[in-house]
């Protein structure tokens, strides 16, 4: 068993199993670059999560390397084109969280209209009274605006519209999916979204289009009891823009799981606002999720490392496969 793969955090023991018997699996310690220069020179494989980066510069510290499987969709902590020169593939796995993302966006949209939080830290401090609070709001018959209509926009469209009542208005450029008879309002201007909507969602991939796509401008023209939830990718923000309208009450309030930096920083000021529910980047992170995107990046790298190739739809640099002579 000379193979050895990295972990570049744990990730759930079905996918360890798959290990036994035919590779060395490593732990990293911590998710620092200096770790992973470290750790990487003798690896064959790394299950990458979401923190730990994996440039150009690790990549030459790991002679041997000839995988990356990345625990989810995105890939923004791997340099992709460096990666491509070398001739490791880069896996992902599109779609399998993506049930669990959907579900987190409707429970914040729900936490955010009935105050779950808010009224939570009412009774652990003894203020019983803000039961008669009058910003709890019911959902049917709401606007719910859904910027991106992928599988995710998709699936929280559904849900919402059928399981909550909601009125679905819906912005993608790019959706090509039946329109027509869906009882989905889509609408060619982004504006409409934020002028409109009483709930704002956000399910874009991040890429150089998406960076800064919602901005100051777009979020001044949200209704003042409007909400905004972003479960997508926290660049796609300008963050200090919704800050201040949070602060200043412009908008009602805001969920977020993801954000500019991450850890979120402690001296943000989202940490300090009343009106907003956060969540630590884990939208996408259930057991099952877990179990499911563990065994395929394990299954991914096995394969590399077997001298097969991976479903290709979970490479994501398929343009090496021709540098491999594949």
């Amino acid at each position: 068993m000379n193979n050895r793969v990295l972990l570049s955090e744990d990730i759930n023991p079905e996918g360890k199993k798959l290990f036994e018997g035919k590779a060395e699996v490593i732990i990293a310690p911590d998710t620092s670059k200096a770790t992973a220069l470290r750790l990487v020179k003798e690896v064959n494989g790394i299950i990458l999560r979401a923190t730990t980066i994996v440039d150009d510069e690790v990549m030459a510290n790991a002679p041997n390397l000839k995988v990356i499987a990345r625990t989810g969709v995105g890939v923004d902590n791997v340099d992709i084109e460096a990666a491509t020169k070398r001739g490791i593939l880069v896996c992902n796995f599109p779609g399998m969280n993506n049930l669990t993302v959907a579900e987190h966006t409707v429970a914040m949209i729900m936490a955010l209209s009935k105050q779950i939080v808010h009224m939570h830290e009412s009774v652990t401090s003894g203020n019983w009274s803000e039961r008669f609070s009058p910003f709890q709001t019911e959902v049917e018959g709401k606007t719910l605006g859904i910027i991106g209509m992928g599988q995710i926009g998709q699936m929280v469209a559904h849900k919402c519209m059928t399981g909550l009542g909601m009125n679905i208005l819906a912005y993608d450029p790019y959706f090509t999916g039946e329109k027509e008879g869906s009882g989905i309002v889509f609408t060619n201007s982004i504006e409409d979204i934020f002028k409109q909507a009483d709930f704002v969602t956000v399910h874009v991939p991040n890429n150089p289009n998406t960076k800064g796509m919602i901005n100051a401008s777009l979020l001044k023209m949200m209704k003042e009891s409007a909400y905004f939830v972003n479960t997508s990718r926290g660049s796609i923000i300008d963050e200090f823009a919704l800050i201040e309208m949070l602060k200043n009450k412009k908008i009602r309030g805001a969920a977020l799981d993801v954000f500019t930096k991450e850890p979120l920083p402690a001296d943000n000021m989202l940490h300090s606002l009343k009106n907003v529910i956060l969540s630590p980047h884990c939208a996408g992170s259930t057991w099952e999720s877990n179990v499911r995107i563990a065994k395929g990046a394990a299954q991914a790298v096995l394969a590399v490392l077997s001298g097969k190739l991976p479903d290709q739809i979970y490479i994501y640099n398929k343009q090496v496969l021709s540098q491999l002579g594949l």
